[in-house]
């Protein structure tokens, strides 16, 4: 649930920011924009964006438990590079497009992100690893109290 407030949060300032550039669409803005409102909407994406990663990768680890968290972190991590790569070279000075490319990327996100469903098998394995083991300590209290 914090993820998708979280990406919808990031969502909005993007289309702000789309809003307030010249796009594929319109050659004028559509919202009145300066540089400080430009500048604004930018560091809340950044901001929301940031916010959402470390959700996205514990979310991961969480999907692919019985996998090393380390495996679906880098799976990720790799795809960002490939994608954010194929982006630069892909329409490199073409930033209208770009602009709009990004806007759909997260809306996308956000339709992924609701329709995934996380069970924690992982928190629920390290919270029965740490019964049994308070369970082992408590029968070998009463074994030694016996002896």
């Amino acid at each position: 649930m914090l993820i998708l407030i979280v990406l919808i949060a990031c969502f909005i300032p993007t289309v702000w920011f789309q809003l307030s550039v010249r796009s594929v669409f319109y050659d004028a803005h559509v919202l009145g924009s300066t540089k400080y409102t430009i500048g604004l909407a930018a560091t809340l994406v950044g901001l929301f964006q940031g916010a959402a990663a470390p959700l996205v990768y514990e979310s991961l680890a969480e999907i692919t438990y019985p996998l090393p968290e380390s495996l679906s972190a880098s799976v990720l991590v790799q795809l960002n590079n490939v994608t954010f790569l194929t982006l630069l070279f892909a329409v490199s000075g073409r930033y209208k497009i770009m602009n709009l490319l990004v806007v759909i990327a997260i809306g996308l996100s956000i339709v992924m992100a609701a329709l995934a469903r996380v069970s924690y098998k992982r928190r629920d394995e390290d919270e029965r690893k740490k019964r049994e083991g308070n369970d082992d300590t408590q029968l070998n209290n009463i074994t030694s109290t016996i002896n």
